[in-house]
């Protein structure tokens, strides 16, 4: 069920609401920092610029609540959200409260672009950016700014710039892991086709180049469909792999996608499995009528815990206390991991007396064992331009499990994924 943008902007509506009611809780809203560059000011002992006070750090999230990730964008907000209440409550960081921008670019380029411009001149770092594509055409700006920024995107490319920490392995590494499962436990042989449906973009591409490589490691046949962000309907695609005679289909798509090949794989008597990306799949797809295909076909590769594993445990039960009428996923813990990654960044930077944007910067490429204690893969974010790690897991649809996926393979690199050079 897609999350509509009323529902969605009013549930974060609520959520400042009630920040600003507890006094010590993360604000969702446009708080001016103090001056901008990385030059800055003195405060205290510790030197700062943009988007610092002496009493408030400001981090930006320019994320998507009404489009085609509308539902990972919210609980990632919801997360971060969750995760600065905490801290904030015991005291925030460096002596100092963080405050969250959120901002609704509803996945489009030009409305992102517009968004950045708002805030950019306010935050110290962006700690959520949804989509590859913008991402992409933000990356200038954000290296003219030195603006520390995590996508909720993982192509490969993104990397090219020093100021983009990826949370987790990158779509290529993700689509290695998935084929090399697939060729371990799930038939798939030398001589045989695979099917790559991807979306044209660099999220898409990404995987299809992890897929393509994995294939030709395996001794496979790649069969190539390319979608648009904007496809709905997957007929054609699935069609033509069937004709194609593929025993296996790689996908890179957004969730109503991922429900539309699930159906048809099944419906039209292909029955292969299907692997995905980490952004493929979303929660409510089970109360459609997709639920029976994606619980028997699907498979999803990703660095983070799902909602129900033992190791977010207490990230869940926090969750539902503050949202008890929210549909969770694996975004949770994921949004969770990526604050506190911010957090680790922040007070290393603090302690070298130095909360300026390279201040940050060259604290956050001096971490080279980031622990987010289990909720995603331990992270390497000193290596410029390499996925920061090469383990993930491998986890299927569950309607039993809260947030909709269970684990089927532990966290784990394939050796095609450990040898490739990205």
């Amino acid at each position: 069920m897609k999350i509509g943008r009323r529902s969605a902007v009013a549930g974060l509506a609520a959520l400042a609401v009630a920040a600003a009611a507890t006094g010590c809780s993360t604000k969702a809203k446009n708080d001016t920092g103090s001056g901008s560059g990385s030059g800055g000011t003195a405060a205290g002992s510790v030197k700062t610029g943009r988007g610092v006070t002496a009493d408030t750090i400001t981090i930006a999230e320019l994320t998507d609540l009404t489009g085609i990730f509308a539902a990972l964008g919210k609980n990632i907000t919801q997360a971060n959200q969750m995760y600065w209440d905490q801290k904030n409550a015991a005291g925030g960081v460096c002596g100092r409260k963080v405050n969250l921008i959120v901002k609704d670019h509803g996945y489009n380029v030009q409305t992102a672009v517009s968004l950045y411009g708002q805030v950019h001149d306010q935050a110290l770092a962006i700690e959520q950016l949804i989509g590859s594509p913008i991402v992409t055409a933000l990356s200038p700006q954000i290296l003219q700014d030195k603006m520390l920024t995590a996508p909720a995107a993982w192509a490969t490319s993104l990397l090219q710039n020093p100021f983009v920490q990826i949370t987790g392995a990158t779509y290529a590494v993700e689509m290695i892991n998935g084929v090399d499962y697939l060729v371990k436990n799930k038939g798939l042989k030398s001589g045989d086709k695979l099917g790559v449906i991807y979306q044209d973009s660099e999220y898409g591409a990404d995987g299809a180049n992890g897929a393509k490589y994995a294939a030709q490691k395996n001794g496979l046949t790649v069969v190539e469909q390319k979608i648009k962000a904007s496809d709905t309907d997957m007929t054609a695609p699935v069609t033509a792999l069937r004709a194609a005679g593929v025993k296996a289909i790689a996908l890179t798509s957004a969730p109503t996608q991922t429900a539309s090949v699930a159906s048809l794989d099944k419906a039209n008597g292909l029955n292969v499995p299907i692997i995905g990306n980490n952004p493929d799949f979303a929660p409510s797809l089970l109360t459609t009528q997709s639920k029976g295909a994606l619980e028997e076909l699907f498979y999803q590769v990703q660095s983070g815990v799902p909602f129900s594993a033992p190791e977010a445990k207490d990230v869940a039960a926090l969750f539902k206390q503050k949202f008890p009428n929210e549909t969770p996923s694996s975004g949770v813990p994921y949004g969770y991991a990526v604050a506190d990654s911010y957090f680790q960044t922040l007070d290393k930077a603090c302690k070298a007396g130095d909360l300026t944007p390279d201040g940050v910067q060259n604290a956050h490429k001096q971490i080279t064992n980031l622990d987010t204690k289990g909720l995603v893969a331990t992270l390497d974010l000193s290596k410029a331009g390499k996925s920061p790690t090469k383990q993930v897991y491998i986890v299927k649809p569950s309607s039993t499990d809260e947030g909709g996926l269970a684990v089927v393979q532990g966290l784990q690199a394939s050796d095609n994924a450990k040898s490739y050079d990205g």
